[in-house]
């Protein structure tokens, strides 16, 4: 429903704050003039319902998630990857509804890769989690705010997470292609790589860091990141989903020069990565038989249990500046990313 309001309330954020319609943060006022220049970058029809949103279940319209892309600021050329990205996050796939309602502090991440990402001046690199780059910003803010004045997803109401996190406001970054020794993300996932593509990593954590402070060769990076993801308490160990490991250029080039693929990376997170049950009290093994029963019925380690099911559902990127630092970020409720061509003109 269109509503016409005065320019000097337009104008106000206070205005926007009792409608309910923001973050927290101010948002751009959704002026027909904006709106319409974001929806000149895809030829589909304002008026299509790409899907339905929990956890309220509304319909989203090419329209309605164009509105919000510009209430977080995006310019007109990122809509494409906002569009792309809702679409990926509603898919059953993504399991959004969990991470939308769960007291877990899970929330969607997106990766940016192929042309798309020098396009529009993404960040890939030093910071690349921070704050200061616009694309990033304001692509995972409009996602988020999708969630909420679309799906309906309010903090003490439908969102009941214990703690949430700084992704809530915005979770994007786009893949170092350019200092990967590895081929990139959307690859693994069916994609070329001169194809722009968004990947939605559904219910993802905050990134642990993983410093691998004194160490010169691959595997020590992998031993360090095996400590990082065997904790008692990452969402990994509970949920049958693929975590996330992206790693710093500087450790990409070690663990190549070493001879590590991202399949070798995989298999050896895979079969090391285990914690034994010993460690856990007898109710929680009870329920990781319930919770992971597919390790139990097909892996044949009776007596720990593994961060993934298979060594495949590790997902692996490369992001990030110079330094010996590198991120676990454990997901929960989704088994794989879902992946979006984004149309460029």
């Amino acid at each position: 429903e269109k509503i016409s309001i005065e320019e000097a309330q337009a104008d106000d954020q206070e205005f926007f704050f009792e409608q309910g319609w923001t973050d927290g943060l101010p948002v751009v006022s959704p002026t027909l003039e904006k709106v319409t220049a974001a929806l000149s970058t895809v030829n589909r029809d304002p008026k299509e319902i790409v899907g339905i949103v929990p956890p309220r279940h509304r319909p989203a319209t090419v329209e309605k998630i164009a509105i919000n892309a510009v209430m977080a600021g995006c310019k007109p050329e990122y809509f494409p990857a906002v569009l792309a990205a809702t679409e990926g996050m509603i898919e059953d796939d993504a399991k959004l509804y969990g991470a939308q309602t769960a007291t877990n502090m899970s929330t969607p991440l997106l990766i940016l890769n192929g042309p798309i990402s020098h396009a529009l001046g993404a960040n890939s690199g030093r910071n690349v989690f921070g704050s200061g780059n616009r694309p990033n910003a304001t692509i995972g803010r409009a996602v988020r705010l999708v969630c909420r004045n679309i799906g309906g997803e309010i903090p003490d109401e439908t969102d009941v997470a214990t703690h949430g996190q700084p992704g809530k406001y915005t979770y994007c970054f786009a893949e170092n292609e350019d200092e990967s020794p590895w081929s990139p993300f959307h690859t693994d996932y069916g994609f070329k790589a001169n194809e722009s593509a968004v990947s939605v990593v559904g219910g993802a954590s905050s990134p642990h860091n993983v410093f691998t402070y004194g160490c010169e060769h691959g595997e020590e990076v992998l031993e360090h990141f095996i400590g990082a993801v065997t904790a008692l308490g990452n969402n990994n160990i509970i949920f049958a989903s693929g975590p996330l490991l992206v790693f710093s250029p500087e450790h990409a080039f070690m663990l190549d020069r070493d001879g590590f693929s991202k399949d070798d990376i995989r298999n050896y997170i895979f079969e090391k990565g285990r914690i034994p049950l010993t460690r856990f009290v007898e109710k929680t093994v009870k329920g990781l038989h319930h919770r992971r029963s597919n390790w139990f019925e097909t892996v044949g380690d009776p007596d720990h249990i593994g961060v993934a099911d298979q060594a495949e559902d590790i997902m692996i990127a490369v992001a990030g500046g110079a330094g010996i630092h590198s991120l676990f970020i454990p997901t929960s409720f989704s088994l794989r990313p879902v992946v979006k061509a984004i149309p460029t003109a």
